[in-house]
């Protein structure tokens, strides 16, 4: 959209006092120009004034604050005071309210500075211009202000298409955001709005923010619940009003991106170190990544980079920092294209930093004011990384550790030395750090990485999540006494245990090498024998499937023992991006994962949208609870379009094995006959091969009437993760019921018990959630007549042989002791006191 300045206006002062720049207010968020360009006034008056003649547009609850529009469209945002919000409106008086008309110097608002100076940080009142403008320039700030005197010149803009929309649209709609606002979902705000010939600005409260910058979204502060402001201008602002209200509606977290169980839980309170009378250091942290590692540690430091103030002209310095950026973007892009899933949406999220406008213009700005480019980059993303470290929420912090990555990065590049060279380390190694960045991470050789522990850093954080994928234990939180660690010395890290012990004793170097060598032995024999047919202990066949995420997951897979894709998750074809996938495209990649089984079962999940997981072009109507609404099935018959193109292109699928069809999400034989009809068009269609049809059980509806649904389908795969929050009615992204969100519940144990048995007659009975992953699991579901487990990938060759161990009487016998207990921690402690003795038997038996 183009945007051109077309007049000026001048707005003046809303009441007397100190004018001062913007720059000098002691808030991150004004400050850094995040939430718009303006000036500042330290009052000296008590009644806030029109600054010119327009409409009073935003007017909280609060009164601490109030937004004016003027008559070409500039939006004026007039915020009293500093933290103030708290007040709940005491001290504040309301002369206007919101759709009112005034003229400049009309009074706004009646002030009682006694009772605002108790509550708030400071007085000093920013002026911003929020909407509207093409520029604004401050008139001589550092000066006393009466009220009504000029004290900004805005260059007013025209939007190509406002004119044919006629008018700003509005919207109001809650954010159902477990999380807050922080990279993803403003992520998947800013696609959205992409897709529109249209401007979108979000207001929360007394910020406002244009969606197409994740940073100045990410500003805006919002929690679970809170209600958004959505306006919308151009040619195309009705359908980008639409889609994007339905979106946030929906809720915007990603399921491909839950937070690791190790770091649902509540951050524990790191405490002072112990030091033993052996000399052992004691040093207790976050778990990050769960396991226990010994090994030497490796001090990773990094020094500031040093950059020059004052740049070489606004020209020059702006073409370096462009340039700098295209660097840096294209080995971020080179990059995201290998790796797992969660490296490549770290990756994507970095980039989607790297291009947020609101980065961009701070950084350009600096550099108008004669800043070298270095200096103006490093100031816009410490800016907001500021300000996200001063919004209360952890999540939200250790996302600035991300734009403090990018700083150093297009830093190194700008200086034109070449990158450093990633730190050397010998195998066994345990990295030391104040605080790590992903791209640190990235860098190291993995293979040589034992374990992680850092000063700083949080359990959600992106370098947590990269050292999960890898299978890394890790500690973070550690605090300043981490310092203590010297370089080189033995340490045991027990992530599990949240403790790092530097210079252990003999006796803890031997238990935790006892300890470490048992694990080791059993996954070695675990792997040893992955790629062997998966049978039970008197000869009972199980097959051990795995779940995949993309195409990139199924050959490793199925090298670590895969007897096939017992989950194939298709929203990785679905995400990120601003128009759904053609049949074509997803026949590639289909085709590419049935390439890589060579012949093993397929099982494709129709795209399961809605929820957790909405789409852009897929906008859903408002819902109160998402996870009650159009979801999985339900979505695909809400735009069967979408369904029947992939249907389509299951069908034409060419491979020597079983493909098949799996539908999320079923709660009736209704469903399934609807699908069953668009899938035999499809088949006509394509005049391809039919697939197996079957459905996941994630409802206790579809659990308790399999004998109903047995008819229609040729299988069912249970979806304990889905079925566990159903049943419990816990919400799966709730971190406080965490620990208490358990699949091994009687109650979810008796569901699956009532829909194997009710399936008895169909092709198979497969279990595809988290309990198959689950080695105490694994030989319960088994007991309940599940004959198929759907694993993740890393998991396979262990469940393999728990199972092996085993006979199905064994498997019989403890589920039916397990279905009689009142708890799932009772069903855990049963598990592992019978399989431990099971397993132990079995191998003595071997022996002898």
């Amino acid at each position: 959209m183009s945007i051109a300045p077309v007049s000026e206006m001048i707005v003046q002062a809303p009441l007397a006092g100190w004018l001062t720049p913007l720059a000098e207010v002691p808030d991150a968020a004004f400050a850094g120009g995040m939430v718009g360009e303006g000036v500042a006034v330290d009052p000296t008056d008590t009644v806030v004034r029109a600054p010119f003649d327009g409409v009073v547009v935003g007017l909280p609850s609060s009164r601490h604050a109030v937004t004016v529009r003027s008559v070409e469209g500039v939006e004026v945002l007039i915020h009293v005071g500093l933290d103030t919000v708290g007040l709940n409106g005491a001290g504040f008086v309301a002369h206007v309210t919101e759709g009112a008309s005034v003229r400049a110097g009309d009074p706004l608002l009646t002030l009682d500075l006694n009772i605002i100076v108790d509550g708030a940080i400071s007085l000093v009142t920013p002026v911003v211009v929020v909407g509207g403008a093409a520029s604004v320039q401050a008139i001589a700030p550092g000066r006393s202000v009466r009220a009504g005197e000029p004290i900004l010149k805005v260059s007013v803009a025209t939007q190509a298409g406002v004119e044919e929309a006629g008018e700003v649209l509005t919207a109001r709609v809650a954010a159902p955001l477990p999380h807050g606002l922080h990279a993803r979902p403003a992520g998947r705000i800013a696609a959205c709005v992409r897709g529109f010939d249209a401007r979108v600005v979000l207001s929360h409260g007394d910020r406002q923010a244009d969606a197409a910058s994740l940073v100045a979204m990410m500003g805006l502060g919002v929690k679970d619940g809170d209600e958004l402001v959505l306006k919308a201008s151009g040619r195309q602002a009705h359908e980008a009003l639409s889609a994007l209200t339905a979106l946030i509606a929906a809720g915007l977290e990603e399921g491909a991106h839950e937070t690791p169980k190790s770091a649902a839980a509540p951050a524990a309170r790191t405490t002072e170190p112990v030091v033993g009378e052996d000399g052992e250091l004691i040093l207790s942290g976050v778990t990050a990544a769960p396991g226990l590692v010994i090994g030497r540690a490796v001090r990773l430091t990094q020094s500031e980079i040093a950059v020059a103030e004052d740049g070489g002209g606004v020209a020059v310095e702006t073409a370096r920092l462009n340039a700098a950026l295209s660097a840096v973007r294209a080995r971020i892009e080179q990059a995201a294209t290998s790796g797992n899933a969660h490296r490549r949406a770290i990756l994507a999220a970095h980039l989607g930093f790297l291009d947020d406008p609101g980065l961009i213009a701070g950084a350009e700005q600096a550099a108008a004011e004669g800043r070298s480019a270095g200096f103006a980059w490093r100031q816009s993303t410490r800016a907001a990384a500021d300000l996200f470290r001063t919004m209360g929420d952890p999540r939200m912090a250790e996302r600035a550790d991300d734009l403090l990555d990018l700083e150093r990065q297009v830093l190194i590049e700008l200086s034109g030395e070449a990158a450093p060279a990633p730190a050397a380390i010998g195998p066994g190694s345990v990295i030391v750090a104040d605080d790590l960045l992903p791209s640190q991470l990235m860098a190291l050789d993995a293979v040589k990485v034992a374990g992680l522990c850092t000063a700083q850093g949080g359990p959600t954080s992106h370098v947590a999540i990269l050292a999960a994928a890898m299978g890394v234990p890790a500690l973070v939180a550690v605090g300043a006494a981490l310092d203590r660690v010297d370089n080189g010395v033995l340490v045991v890290l027990d992530a599990d245990g949240r403790q790092l012990i530097a210079n252990p004793s003999a006796a803890r170097q031997a238990g935790a090498q006892s300890a470490v060598a048992a694990r080791d032995r059993r996954r070695a024999d675990a792997r040893a024998l992955a790629l062997d047919a998966c049978h039970t202990a008197d000869g009972a066949r199980i097959e051990v499937f795995a779940n995949l995420g993309d195409a990139a997951e199924a050959a490793p897979a199925v090298a670590g023992g895969a007897e096939g894709c017992g989950l194939l998750r298709t929203e990785f074809l679905f995400l990120e991006r601003e128009t759904a996938p053609t049949e074509d495209e997803q026949l590639v990649q289909y085709q590419a994962i049935a390439d890589a089984l060579d012949g093993r079962p397929l099982i494709i999940r129709t795209l399961d949208a809605g929820g957790d997981k909405p789409l852009p072009y897929l906008p859903m109507p408002h819902e109160e609870n998402p996870a009650l609404g159009l979801r999985g099935v339900r979505s695909g018959l809400h735009r069967p379009d979408i369904l029947l193109a992939q249907l389509r292109a299951i069908c034409r699928v060419r491979s020597k094995g079983t493909v098949a069809v799996m539908l999320p999400m079923i709660a009736s034989v209704a469903e399934v006959r609807q699908v069953r009809a668009m899938l035999d068009v499809a088949v006509a269609e394509t005049d391809g091969r039919a697939p197996v049809l079957g459905v996941m059980i994630e409802t206790p509806a579809a659990a308790m009437t399999v004998d109903r649904l047995a008819p229609a389908i040729d299988f069912i795969s249970i979806g304990t993760n889905d079925l566990t929050q159903y049943a419990l009615a816990m919400d799966r992204q709730n971190a406080a019921l965490a620990a208490q969100l358990d699949s091994l519940h009687p109650a979810v144990l008796r569901l699956i018990a009532q829909a194997s048995g009710s399936a008895a007659a169909l092709k198979w009975i497969g279990v595809c959630g988290g309990l198959a992953s689950d080695v105490l699991a694994a030989p319960i579901l088994i007991g309940l007549g599940v004959r198929e487990l759907s694993a993740t990938p890393s998991m396979v060759a262990e469940v393999k042989a728990v199972v092996r161990s085993l006979t199905l009487a064994d498997c019989s016998q403890l589920a039916a002791s397990a279905l009689s207990q009142d708890s799932a921690e009772a069903v855990r402690a049963l598990a592992t006191e019978r399989l431990g003795a099971l397993v132990q038997s079995r191998a003595v038996g071997a022996v002898a």
